[in-house]
């Protein structure tokens, strides 16, 4: 369980809820249907006119599998487990799928069966695993392209949604008492403002910035799993793999391998 993602859920809901308490003495005023049904409605709408309902369905199943579940990549231990497998296939090439760990990352799993099984050399293991990280890359931006473009209607809808009470608001004001209802009507109107605003800065686009930063530490995990791998089939010196593979992480998260467990995080292929 990703408890840093069910933190920010809370997070986002409790400011909300703060924001909406402390700022008026009449909260029910936030509980507009006009304001509601405008804004969720319209991004709704707009998301179904812009994308299929496959894609929609899929894309937010993506999002509960990677905000809620704790998938982290341990660049560390796929590093130790590559510089292990480095060792075992100078002396028995055929042995590399026994020491894999049931947990071991997908892309590392399907490169070493390439290696032992189908006997690839290091060109065609290089087109095929790249083919494949660019591929990931394809879908990450597909499913990411779906929660940027759903992120920029909930502001408009927004803003929609108060020039519609404006202009109810401007209707009436040669009506007898007109002016007392100025302040109330105005009040209601930008209600969907901050509805649109709410959805937007507090939900999805953070969603699309987590998506984006667990793509790139995807992208940069089958990176290093795929020039492990090549250098493996080169027979390069472990040591010199090791060093290589770390050279793709900051300094402060370099350590050591040797202290770390071998099976890397797993990920969905």
């Amino acid at each position: 369980m990703n408890f840093a993602g069910i933190l920010g859920i809370i997070a986002a809901f409790s400011i909300a809820a703060f924001a909406i308490l402390d700022s008026t003495k009449n909260p029910k005023i936030f509980a507009d249907v006009h304001g509601i049904v405008i804004v969720l409605g319209g991004t709704i709408t707009v998301a179904l006119l812009s994308f299929t309902f496959k894609r929609l369905a899929s894309a937010f199943k993506i999002l509960v599998r990677k905000i809620l579940s704790n998938e982290s990549d341990d660049y560390l231990s796929v590093i130790s487990l590559v510089v292990k497998l480095s060792e075992t296939y100078r002396t028995n090439p055929k042995g590399l799928e026994a020491l894999l760990p049931p947990k071991a990352h997908p892309f590392l799993r399907d490169a070493v069966q390439m290696v032992c099984n189908y006997g690839f050399n290091v060109d065609e293991l290089d087109d095929i695993l790249s083919n494949a990280i660019k591929g990931k890359t394809k879908r990450d931006e597909d499913e990411l392209k779906v929660w940027h473009t759903i992120s920029r209607f909930p502001p408009a809808f927004g803003l929609l949604g108060a020039t519609l009470g404006m202009i109810s608001l401007l209707q009436t004001l040669g009506e007898p008492g007109a002016q007392s209802r100025i302040g109330p009507a105005m009040a209601t109107a930008l209600i969907a403002t901050f509805y649109g605003l709410v959805v937007a800065n507090l939900i999805l686009i953070p969603i699309s910035e987590k998506l984006a930063a667990l793509s790139t530490s995807d992208k940069v995990m089958r990176q290093i799993i795929k020039d492990g791998v090549l250098m493996i089939v080169e027979k390069k010196h472990p040591t010199y793999i090791e060093e290589y593979l770390k050279s793709f992480l900051a300094p402060s998260l370099r350590g050591s391998t040797n202290s770390t467990e071998s099976g890397g995080a797993k990920r969905a292929a």
